[in-house]
């Protein structure tokens, strides 16, 4: 008997809760096992949303794959849950313990295809030896508009066909691993001036330009087997003038699985973002979302609704509210069964068949995060001849306020989640290297700029940061009032790092000398160091 007519004759078996609940990926704070494993049971859920919140090493986190999976294993429904994490790169988990190297945008730079692949085999090697099974990545989003707020190095950059070339490679070297990993954010969270976790950001493009842009990733994506695509919470007014992306009919069915072929699995983003939450109820998101085509509804509790409301409840609520719908008629049951067919199918295929590496790339992966570091970095300007400094003496200072650096932290496990930032890194690097150098802090920065007494005899080194924070920003545009003052002020022996992208360089066409690492990531700013 085939797999999908076994799939189908258990699903007759079950109740209504029980497949209703194998449709939701959802979250928990902190270690609240107890409550995890009460999800499994009498929710009857199909995955989980995990970050460092829930387990800050690796030994925890596998003694919390393997509880969360012996539960699932006593349901009559015995398929394995998803354990998904938000590991691609600029974002990650578990940072001290895994070489998530300097994220997708300095991968897009160093523009090896091979070096990428690698990369996320990595990733998922890494996760697979701990009990994750889910990749939520790669980024499938072109970089169309610089001010992007949340994707930014996030993305393999701003051009569609090299974006689609790495996200290839991504999914290549993922799939290798024998985790799974999902394209996101379909069709495109690139061309947004404002971040989907605070508010529904709209985006005025015709299928057209959708088609020659953003779609070109995500279909480089699916010939490569990709196993799911993640929505975006984005307003596309051409395409479908009614509702966002996740909510769409016409461009979760009629574009992603029709047009672009997809046979996988369509999983959204967090239904409990801002662009959601303040425009939907949660039960009616949700239907809206598996009416529209989507498999599989995450809520993935973001830092601002469960430390300020109720989670467990809304989570109930959100359940309940569909097996409502449907006792009510409000939801023909033929929609939960078909998603939850795919969804078992899926499932008990990929975890029958998943591969385990011939060739892994454990022992090798902190130096395939260290070369891909060392390839992003370019020196885009150097009219002075400053760079490199060689064995000269030079001061140091930040543009960033170290207050902002509680921020990359600070998200429940979301977002960049080193407590290193580059700051941090660069001068204890140079610090234990013993390199003559003199450290302007913050205010003394800010105070020498604003003084007509203040000397430099040294080329100055300026370093920006930028971190991708989910729901909220880094001080980027006080970073470049800053430059812009230094700029003025030193224009022959200022030396400016980018930690971050290079997107600010074009504001400032009198700079003279600009070297970009195309990332904030520790390992980038190790290497930075060293070159100083």
């Amino acid at each position: 008997m085939s797999i999908e007519k076994k799939v189908a004759q258990l699903i007759d078996t079950l109740p209504l809760a029980e497949k209703v609940g194998q449709l939701f990926l959802l979250a928990f704070a902190g270690n609240d096992y107890e409550y995890a494993k009460a999800l499994v049971k009498y929710y009857h859920v199909g995955g989980f949303y995990i970050t460092d919140d829930n387990a800050a090493n690796p030994k925890e986190a596998t003694n919390l794959a393997t509880m969360l999976q012996q539960e699932a294993a006593l349901r009559a429904c015995d398929v394995p849950l998803l354990l998904a994490v938000d590991q691609e790169g600029a974002w990650g988990i578990l940072t001290h313990h895994t070489d998530l190297g300097p994220g997708n945008l300095a991968l897009g730079q160093a523009n090896d295809r091979a070096l990428t692949a690698d990369m996320y085999q990595v990733y998922g090697e890494q996760m697979q030896q701990i009990g994750y099974n889910t990749l939520l990545s790669p980024c499938a989003d072109v970089n169309a508009n610089p001010n992007n707020p949340i994707i930014g190095l996030r993305a393999f950059g701003e051009e569609t066909v090299g974006v689609a070339h790495h996200v290839s490679a991504a999914v290549e070297g993922a799939n290798k691993s024998g985790n799974l990993c999902c394209a996101k954010h379909f069709p495109g969270h690139g061309d947004t001036q404002s971040d989907s976790h605070q508010t529904l950001p709209i985006v005025d493009k015709s299928f057209t330009a959708l088609m020659q842009q953003d779609l070109v990733p995500f279909k480089a994506a699916i010939e490569q087997g990709v196993g799911l695509i993640m929505t975006s919470h984005i307003c596309y007014p051409q395409i479908d003038p009614k509702n966002p992306a996740t909510l769409s009919k016409i461009i979760l069915q009629d574009i992603l699985q029709k047009q672009l072929g997809f046979k996988g699995l369509i999983i959204t983003d967090s239904m409990n973002m801002w662009s959601m939450r303040h425009n939907y109820e949660p039960a009616e998101a949700a239907i809206k979302a598996l009416e529209a085509g989507a498999h599989i509804v995450m809520l993935s509790e973001e830092h601002y609704e469960n430390s300020t409301t109720p989670y467990k409840e809304i989570q109930a609520a959100t359940i309940l509210g569909v097996i409502d719908a449907v006792k009510n008629n409000v939801l023909d049951e033929k929609v939960i069964n078909d998603r939850l067919q795919q969804v078992l199918v899926f499932k008990y295929r990929h975890f029958a068949d998943s591969p385990t590496p011939t060739n892994s790339l454990l022992n090798k992966a902190s130096d395939i995060a260290k070369l891909a570091a060392e390839k992003a970095i370019k020196v885009l300007r150097n009219e002075q001849g400053l760079w490199p400094l060689n064995t000269r003496p030079f001061t140091l200072a930040f543009a960033a306020n170290p207050q902002g650096y509680e921020k990359i932290t600070n998200d429940r496990g979301i977002g960049p989640n080193d407590p290193l930032s580059a700051q941090h890194v660069i001068v204890s690097t140079l610090q234990q290297r013993n390199t003559p150098h003199t450290l302007l802090s913050y205010q003394q920065l800010l105070a020498a700029l604003n003084s007509d007494d203040f000397e430099l005899n040294t080329p100055l080194v300026l370093v920006t940061e930028d971190y991708p924070l989910p729901g909220e920003s880094f001080d980027v545009s006080e970073q470049q009032k800053i430059l812009k003052k230094a700029i003025d002020k030193w224009p022959d022996q200022l030396i400016v790092i980018a930690m971050r992208s290079d997107y600010e360089l074009e504001n400032h066409p009198q700079l003279k000398t600009y070297i970009c690492a195309y990332s904030s990531r520790a390992i980038s700013a190790e290497v930075i160091a060293k070159l100083l």
